[in-house]
């Protein structure tokens, strides 16, 4: 998630007030009026500038995966997360807040992994399909609850099976996110083997059973 600032439009208005002003007093088609106006328009926009600095927001970078479909799982996935987010700060619940950050995390981490290597959409899609759209219903209709303000025992029986499935499905998420590097670790495991033996073979490093053998 990044931030961008959006300028607000108060100190363009404040710049076109004092034409609007200065123009019903003094004859703006002169020079020197008109120069004096404009300075003191280019003034109302600075100080405007300084008092209204506008706002700030959050924004996703638009995913490049370079598979149009993935991209567009990604952009729906991280969608859903926000959605994850906005359940999590409007809940003020500790335990609620903890598990749905993991599930932010790992989440994001997904997608992440998802946008460098788009072959790994079909390991991810029951995630993508299924379990990610099911935790924001299940989050919903757990604020709805919460809206009721009652604590009836049907209310109470729902709210608390969503409470207990928090930490099963965060843990799911990452093992989701765990089985996206299967491969990786296998690569390395690789890698090192055959770096091992090559570097055996030019003697310059002993064989384990060599160093073992020589304690």
């Amino acid at each position: 998630m990044k931030t961008r600032r959006v300028p607000s439009a108060l100190p363009i208005y404040m710049a076109a007030a004092v034409w609007l002003i200065f123009g019903l007093i003094h004859p703006i088609y002169k020079f020197w009026p008109l120069l004096i106006c404009a300075l003191l328009s280019a003034a109302a926009y600075a100080l405007g500038r300084r008092l209204f600095p506008g706002r700030v927001e959050e924004y996703e970078e638009a995913p490049a995966s370079g598979d149009a479909e993935v991209d567009k799982q990604i952009t729906e996935g991280r969608e859903a997360l926000h959605r994850l987010r906005e359940a999590n700060l409007a809940l003020p619940d500790e335990e609620i807040t903890r598990q749905l950050d993991r599930m932010e995390h790992a989440g994001g981490k997904i997608f992440e992994a998802l946008e460098r290597n788009p072959r790994q959409a079909m390991q991810v899609r029951k995630f993508m399909n299924y379990y990610l759209p099911v935790t924001v219903k299940l989050l919903d209709q757990y604020r709805l609850l919460e809206s009721t303000g009652l604590d009836g025992e049907h209310i109470a029986k729902s709210k608390t099976a969503v409470e207990n499935s928090l930490g099963m499905i965060a843990s799911a998420f990452e093992k989701q996110l765990d089985n996206l590097y299967k491969d990786t670790q296998l690569d390395i495991t690789s890698d090192i083997q055959v770096l091992e033996t090559m570097m055996a073979a030019e003697g310059l490093t002993k064989p384990e059973s060599s160093a073992q053998a020589a304690h």
